[in-house]
């Protein structure tokens, strides 16, 4: 059969380039594939023609994306509807983040505009959570719960047979008027038995540059109980790991195929397990792979003995998720570090010459306009070489979602299309003095990052960690997305001006 597998269109639409490709939806495609199927992956954030824009270009722009879910003619609808044509699918597969459903919506309603018998069928996180309110949509057949690529596989077995949907664990149908749901089928206990994720299927591949094809992930799961964290939904928090063999060879075969020097590990944290993750580092180091890489660490992982043999191995860059500087919103949200480990952390980083990154979040439930300042006071504590910032969005399962329908803050059907960590109408900052203002706070904070990003340290040791030596394509691909990026804050500034002027 021919499947059709789709991450629905949100940023590109929002004209911000997106230098990544679905995971997940890469995975599933290998499983499948390795049964005799034919599958193309439609990236729809995926368009080489944007600019590269800054988070508050981003968030400026997202009106953009709320008009294209009204406008049927849009060209991001039309572009999918020819390749899909033209590929003429027997099934749809379609992923979606909570925001991203009602774009999933929309290309399942194209899906059946093409043929209306055809099988739709939805996966991902807020499929496995909403699935009675996804399983409603008119255009959507099926929902695959969980970990999809085990289930997909036997879905599929079914609909080339006798179409027995009550024998397929993770599934959820319809019969009538009811809503059926199958228990769901347990995790695939070593990883290492799923195909290698079919980047080859990615549609438009020949435009995909050797940095975005270098995403991995050695590990699934995560036993931290950060409250508005999603993993849990489709992972849950038992960690599985690929071998060191497994990830080595991974690695030597992207590097091969696409010319990847730079890696970047997805992995929700990094090193979860030290006796691993130390002996992953070792065998790297060992295979002499002539590859960089990065990953994302919590305090808690981190030692000297890992942060040396991560050095050896090629890492250069290390995330760090520090969401507040505030000792009290750390303890609400459960992250199970405080501001005094977490400089610890970054010092350690630091000090073995990482390049450090640490995502901030504001906006969260219980943060107070004096916690949004000492988060911007930990900020030049920690000193870490570059900072993302967030808008506090919940994810449907998560605790935190929980506690605020529970108070009333979210409705029974809310606006999904909303809850982006870039949408200026994501305001659940409920413990704040005057809720009205928190939109122009959150401006004001990524003003503020945006200036602390952009000193000549700052972008110097950006540069510096990304081992251009290795790879001079990937030096002059950074570089146009950093000019396009500084035209794109240069002439956000002089709007403002223009602005200014005329008030």
């Amino acid at each position: 059969m021919r499947i059709f597998l789709v991450d629905p269109p949100m940023q590109s639409i929002m004209l911000a380039r997106a230098e990544w490709f679905p995971m997940g939806l890469t995975y599933l495609a290998g499983t499948i594939v390795r049964e005799g199927h034919e599958v193309l992956i439609f990236n729809g954030e995926h368009d080489p023609s944007l600019d590269y824009v800054n988070n508050m270009t981003l968030s400026s722009n997202y009106y953009r994306y709320l008009d294209a879910l009204k406008d049927h003619n849009h060209p991001a609808w039309k572009k999918l509807a020819a390749v899909m044509a033209e590929f003429k699918p027997d099934v749809v597969g379609i992923t979606a983040y909570s925001v991203k459903f009602p774009s999933a919506k929309r290309i399942a309603a194209i899906a059946k505009d093409y043929n209306s018998k055809i099988p739709v069928v939805v996966g991902g996180q807020h499929a496995t959570i909403m699935t009675d309110e996804v399983l409603s949509d008119p255009n959507i057949d099926f929902v695959i719960k969980g970990e999809g690529e085990l289930a997909f596989t036997e879905f599929l077995r079914q609909l080339a047979s006798f179409r027995q949907w009550e024998t397929v664990e993770s599934l959820s149908f319809k019969k009538g008027h009811r809503f059926i749901h199958n228990s769901l089928r347990p995790l695939v206990e070593n990883i290492d038995d799923l195909a290698f994720p079919a980047r080859h299927c990615l549609h438009d591949l020949e435009h995909y540059n050797s940095s975005t094809m270098a995403n991995l992930f050695a590990s699934r799961g995560c036993p931290y109980q950060c409250t508005y964290c999603g993993t849990q939904n489709i992972w849950t928090r038992s960690l599985r790991q690929h071998s060191p063999e497994r990830v080595i060879e991974e690695i030597r075969s992207v590097k091969d195929e696409y010319g990847s020097t730079f890696f970047t590990f997805h992995d929700d944290v990094f090193g979860l397990n030290k006796k691993r993750a130390l002996e992953l580092t070792k065998k790297m180091a060992k295979a002499k792979l002539g590859v960089t890489w990065s990953c994302l660490m919590k305090t808690n992982t981190v030692s000297e003995e890992l942060l040396i043999n991560m050095r050896k191995a090629g890492c250069t860059k290390i995330d760090m998720g520090v969401e507040s500087g505030s000792d009290k919103v750390l303890k609400d949200v459960k992250k199970g570090s405080n501001s005094e480990k977490i400089l610890w952390g970054g010092r350690m980083i630091k000090k073995h010459g990482f390049f450090l990154y640490a995502f901030l979040m504001i906006g969260l439930p219980t943060e107070t306009e004096e916690d949004i300042k000492q988060t911007k006071e930990f900020l030049y504590k920690l000193k870490p070489h570059w900072a993302g910032l967030s808008i506090f969005t919940p994810i449907p399962g998560t605790a935190i979602y929980k506690e605020l329908q529970e108070k009333n803050h979210i409705p029974d059907n809310p606006d999904f299309e909303r809850f982006s960590y870039q949408s200026p109408h994501s305001n659940f900052a409920i413990s704040m003095k005057n809720r009205q203002a928190f939109p122009e706070i959150a401006q004001e904070m990524q003003t503020f990052v945006q200036a602390y990003n952009t000193s000549f340290r700052n972008l110097l040791m950006r540069f510096l960690s990304r081992g251009y030596h290795r790879n001079m394509r990937l030096l002059f691909f950074d570089l146009k997305r950093f000019m396009t990026w500084r035209r794109v804050r240069s002439a956000h500034i002089e709007g403002e001006a223009e602005t200014n002027i005329s008030n």
